[in-house]
């Protein structure tokens, strides 16, 4: 039986020999197939069916020689690389004896044109950047479907969650097609609402105002804030997590985020559940280092967190980029910053200890700096805001200011600042990679206001002019109490320095007839250059060449506005200096700014004064942050230098209207009310003077007022003190003797109610004010309104 057994199992392998020895070489489609073991050498290739694509072309795809082995996996990389191309929809290779190979290939058809039907809402402009297909290039039904899911991704991001992409080809002659995306792009999915659950510390209003993503509304029918996009989501949850981490909630995170369609699919209601831990101070704070023979200590200065201080993450970025930016100053290289917390309970009350730790840094070099994506934007424009150059050390904090610094430009849609590994492990490549954007800007508007009634705008604006970063403004301004033409430009970057330089030239014409029977017609120029001193501070230094005519005074006007009738030539030197710690430039919750400019006007010219002028304002928030106060204070001095006619009516200052509420226009302050008789004529005056000073103190309150947020609507209570007085000359003759201006010191103070509206058209202000302290000769003013954020 063993003997049996083994005969048929050598029957068997003989059978088996037998039947691979006959077969001979195979071809299938999209492979390759050997008669034999033996490996030939490629002597020969030859390539069918190809109609647009050279033979070159596709040898070079192969990236095999003569003499090189036909093995089976030479063939089969071969192959995967000439699909790889995406210009061919089949493909075999057969190696043949002798050393041929056999190339057949099957061309894609080559894109004709490519079209959208059915988008409105997105352009075709828009669409095609985002897809890969191009026309004249080749076709495949792979790249075609992820073209379509592209596209419905666009239509997401839109808020169009119905819309639908199908892909079509239109075959045409010569193996060519054209490409169709129907589209149909369905209704805009809005923001029905958003919710928070867990938040106890801070209402949904307030939550709502820090999160990118609002409720839609009938206004905001040019806003896309309103449509859901999950990659927004995304967002609204990191600027929750700053926020709750900035005001002490070091635990705080976001449980979920989640986006439910409404059941008549109208709109999404979106829900952030959170949770946000306990409340924590600054306990134990100091600097530390891990590098031998390196004192800490001189920077502890820097240090802006404060022991039984609310703990601020915010605060402590700030602290570690002022130590950053320091240790750049005093030339310190390879050596970083990174701060580490600690959480703990005192005395029952949970804090966070800091340390500020100074370490290593990887010793890099700049090799080179590599700039695309500026097609309009000369390379040195964006070169020079970089804090390093080619050979420079290498420095995270440098490459996070470079990109702050070119996104601010305002130039760019899109801007990414990366690194890359250079030729050496030294070395470091900085890529930044920008999108264009528009930079011109034509603008129209119109405006009513209690001020200066019906008024309107026309603005050219270029802010990248030539591609070389400079502004340039051409603008006119009309109300019926004054025209204003203007041309601005402005130079970023004087000389290659970060110096600020620019010239305006200007005519303004001002009718005060209503308040003092005159008006004036000014025309002038004024360079002026501006740099920072540092991260909070900067002063501009001007000078102004102004040509200033007081016309159309009338023979019933005041003597001592007469006196002040026709022209003069003021040449002037000055600075304005700004000094900035709030935490927002646009709707400030805290901080201060303070603001200090002086003019001197004697350089050449027919007059000689100096005017001064300082405000300084506040900000801080209570319950919540919903309730915003601010208080400012503000004050002037003009002083003549050459006699008592150096200081016009025009150069003095007024009070009134939006900087006294509760008062018209020019309604505070010394005023000629005298009945006078003159040269036989009875004149009855009633002009506003101005003052050389003034003083003025404003305090606001800003709340809710409970309507839902969408709306858009404020509530608030102000106060105004102030006064206007002082002139150099108060006293005129008349047929009946000398009559006398009071120029005294006298306060004034209003108090009020404003409503502001976030109307479609613009922030608007509207004001109810009633005088407490006022003279018997000021205009008062009970309501009020214009163009005004809360604050």
């Amino acid at each position: 039986m063993t003997l049996r057994r083994a005969t048929i199992a050598k029957a068997i392998l003989i059978c088996m020999a037998a039947i691979v020895a006959s077969v001979g070489p195979a071809m299938t489609s999209g492979g390759a197939a050997w008669a034999q073991e033996t490996v030939e050498r490629l002597s020969k290739i030859e390539v069918r069916g190809a109609q647009r694509v050279e033979r070159e072309t596709i040898v070079s795809y192969l990236r095999l020689a003569p003499g090189d082995a036909l093995t089976k996996t030479a063939v089969n990389d071969a192959l995967k690389r000439l699909f790889a191309t995406g210009l061919f929809k089949d493909v075999s290779i057969t190696p043949r004896p002798g050393g041929l190979l056999l190339v057949d290939v099957a061309e894609n058809p080559v894109i004709s044109e490519i079209s959208f039907e059915g988008n409105s809402a997105i352009k075709d402009k828009v669409l095609q950047a985002q897809i890969r297909s191009r026309p004249r290039g080749a076709f495949t039904r792979a790249r075609a479907e992820a073209d379509a899911l592209t596209i419905l991704d666009a239509y997401r991001a839109a808020g169009r969650y119905s819309a639908t992409v199908e892909p079509k080809i239109i075959e045409r002659k010569g193996n060519r097609v054209d490409l169709v995306f129907e589209i149909k792009e369905g209704k805009t999915v809005g923001i029905l609402s958003i919710n928070f659950v867990g938040n106890d510390e801070y209402s949904d209003r307030r939550l709502r105002s820090i999160v990118q993503t609002s409720e839609s509304a009938w206004w905001k029918v040019l806003a896309t804030s309103d449509n859901y996009n999950p990659d927004r989501i995304e967002v609204d949850k990191q600027l929750l997590r700053r926020f709750y981490f900035a005001r002490g909630y070091a635990d705080f995170e976001v449980v979920s985020a989640v986006a439910e369609l409404s059941p008549d699919r109208d709109g999404f209601i979106i829900t952030f559940t959170v949770s946000e831990g306990e409340r924590y101070d600054v306990g134990d704070v100091g600097v530390f280092s891990r590098i031998p023979k390196f004192d800490p200590k001189k920077y502890a200065g820097l240090i802006a967190t404060v022991p039984g201080d609310t703990y601020d993450a915010d605060l402590v970025q700030r602290t570690v980029k002022k130590m950053q930016q320091r240790l750049a100053e005093d030339g310190v290289r390879f050596v970083d910053v990174k701060p580490q917390a600690r959480k703990r309970r005192a005395d029952g009350k949970p804090v966070v200890d800091i340390r500020y730790v100074f370490v290593d840094a990887p010793r890099l070099y700049v090799e080179r700096i590599e700039i695309e994506g500026n097609s309009r934007t000369l390379d040195h424009v964006i070169r020079r805001e970089f804090d390093f150059v080619e050979g420079d050390a290498f420095s995270t904090y440098g490459l996070t200011r470079s990109r702050s610094r070119i996104r601010a430009l305002g130039f760019f849609g899109k801007t990414e600042v990366k690194t890359a590994k250079g030729s050496a492990p030294d070395r470091v490549v900085v890529r930044a990679k920008v999108k264009e954007k528009a930079t011109g800007d034509l603008s129209f508007g119109i405006g009513f206001s209690s001020v200066d009634s019906l008024g309107g705008t026309i603005s050219l604006t270029e802010r990248n002019f030539l591609g070389r970063g400079q502004l340039v403004r051409i603008s006119i301004a009309a109300s019926s109490s004054r025209q204003t033409y203007d041309f601005a430009f402005i130079e970023p970057y004087f000389l290659g320095r970060n110096l600020e330089a620019g010239i305006q030239v200007f005519h303004i014409e001002s009718d005060q007839s209503d308040e003092s029977d005159f008006e004036t017609k000014r025309s002038g120029f004024s360079p002026s250059i501006g740099f920072p001193i540092d991260e909070y501070s900067k002063i501009r230094l001007r000078y102004k060449l102004v040509y200033d005519n007081i016309v159309e005074v009338p023979s019933s006007a005041s003597p001592l506005v007469k006196a002040d009738k026709g022209g003069r030539l003021v040449s002037s030197v000055g600075y304005d200096y700004t000094l900035d710690f709030r935490n927002s430039k646009n709707q400030p919750t805290e901080g201060f700014i303070l603001t200090l400019n002086q003019t001197f006007a004697g350089v050449g010219g027919d007059t000689f004064y100096l005017r001064s002028k300082g405000k300084i304002k506040g900000y801080t928030s209570f319950f919540r942050e919903d309730v915003i106060v601010s208080l400012s204070l503000e004050g002037g001095a003009i002083v003549g230098l050459g006699g008592d006619d150096d200081v016009k009516i025009s150069d003095r200052f007024s009070l009134g209207g939006d900087e006294f509420r509760g008062f018209r226009k020019s309604g505070v302050g010394p005023r000629d009310t005298h009945t006078a008789t003159i040269s036989g004529t009875t004149y009855n005056y009633d002009a506003a003077l101005g003052g050389n000073y003034y003083a003025l103190l404003r305090a606001d309150i800003s709340f809710p007022l409970g309507l839902p947020e969408e709306y858009g609507i404020f509530g608030g209570v102000f106060a105004d003190v102030g006064s206007v007085w002082g002139l150099d000359d108060t006293r005129y003759a008349t047929d009946t003797g000398t009559l006398s201006v009071d120029d005294s010191f006298k306060l004034r103070a209003t108090a009020g109610v404003s409503l502001f509206w976030t109307s479609p058209f613009g922030p608007l202000r509207f004001n109810l004010a009633v005088p407490i302290q006022k003279e018997e000769e000021d205009k008062d003013e009970f309501f009020s309104f214009g163009v005004a954020t809360r604050f």
